[in-house]
């Protein structure tokens, strides 16, 4: 409330402790016209915000694995600049945070789910501007998995399979290097989905990271072995998933993935994660005169784009496509035996 020249007590026309817009002030500045009160922020804080992103997120049907990880990388960034939300600093602490000096992969997951989060707070009228908009991605080297096919056999042979853990993470580590399905997938697979007499593994819309069902043919090793892991099941583990854990409750891919690193791959002293089993399926598929697209659906990727990505040949392919076609073979005969004399001094 304003007190007037006379004493008497006026409604203001804003208060000040209010977002507002003014239009047309008159030339001697004391009638506004036509006030535009804005609308107060539909989340007061970016927590609210995020709830609600990831809320919309999940009615599309996006998965729990990846709502999960939007929550990780867009609350890192608001946690790192709590001020920036419903502030005029936004813009300046989403270009400091993709300034800091980090790898190119880094930076574009960060790049990544903050563009998302923010198109959507542009839709709801949170922010007038994306802040990403205009930056661009920047190249990264594709993650190229060098492990030989004798540590992956070897790897087949150490679980212990007279006991349920063993047979479970043999069968898990079959399918995973039979066919590429990825863990997180893997780990929500049901007695259901499994066809031994037709060789088969249903990926459900609903477990698929692109929400598309896909069909994975499986050897008759890889069925034999999932045949196994679920005859020597309890019978009220009905309902439990396929690779559970020994109390029959689901497999998280971080246990999973704590269980390869500390029980298998210490003992064979290389360093594998249950993605690089995925890589691996791919690599070892084209190394095989593996159909391109056939690799594409059986990934489940939703572009060849993604594919393509395993063409990119390692230096032990470099190193034995040269010695097989270069021409310098052909030029001094080095087909036949030969052998390198020392020179003399």
């Amino acid at each position: 409330m304003f007190p007037s020249t006379e004493g008497e007590a006026v409604t203001p026309l804003f208060s000040l402790k209010t977002p507002f817009s003014l239009r047309n002030l008159n030339k001697g500045g004391n009638t506004v016209q036509n006030v535009v009160p804005l609308r107060k922020p539909a989340y007061p804080s970016w927590r609210e915000a995020l709830e609600a992103y990831l809320l919309w997120r999940k009615a599309t049907g996006l998965s729990d694995r990846m709502i999960q990880d939007y929550r990780i990388h867009v609350s890192r960034f608001f946690t790192r600049y709590p001020q920036a939300w419903d502030s005029p600093a936004l813009n300046t602490c989403v270009y400091r945070y993709l300034a800091e000096p980090v790898a190119p992969a880094t930076f574009n997951i960060r790049r990544k789910y903050l563009k998302v989060f923010f198109d959507w707070a542009v839709e709801e009228g949170l922010v007038s501007r994306n802040p990403i908009e205009g930056i661009k991605s920047r190249h990264s080297e594709p993650r190229i998995v060098r492990i030989s096919t004798e540590i992956l056999q070897k790897l087949l042979d150490l679980p212990d399979t007279s006991t349920y853990p063993g047979l479970r993470d043999k069968a898990l580590l079959m399918l995973q290097l039979d066919t590429g399905i990825r863990p997180g997938e893997a780990l929500q697979l049901y007695p259901c989905d499994f066809n031994p007499a037709g060789l088969e593994m249903r990926v459900r819309p609903e477990v698929s990271k692109t929400r598309r069902a896909r069909t994975l043919i499986l050897t008759r090793a890889c069925a034999l072995a999932i045949s196994r892991l679920l005859a020597v099941r309890p019978e009220d583990w009905a309902d439990s998933p396929i690779f559970c854990s020994d109390e029959g409750l689901p497999l998280a891919v971080n246990s999973w993935g704590y269980r390869l690193k500390k029980v298998y791959c210490r003992r064979l002293g290389v360093r594998i994660s249950p993605y690089d089993l995925r890589h691996c399926h791919a690599i070892m598929f084209l190394r095989n005169n593996g159909n391109l697209f056939a690799l594409q659906r059986e990934m489940g990727h939703s572009d060849l784009e993604m594919t393509k990505r395993y063409l990119a040949l390692n230096d032990d392919d470099l190193r034995e496509a040269h010695a097989k076609a270069s021409p310098l073979n052909t030029l001094i005969g080095i087909g036949a035996k030969t052998r390198l004399r020392k020179l003399k001094k």
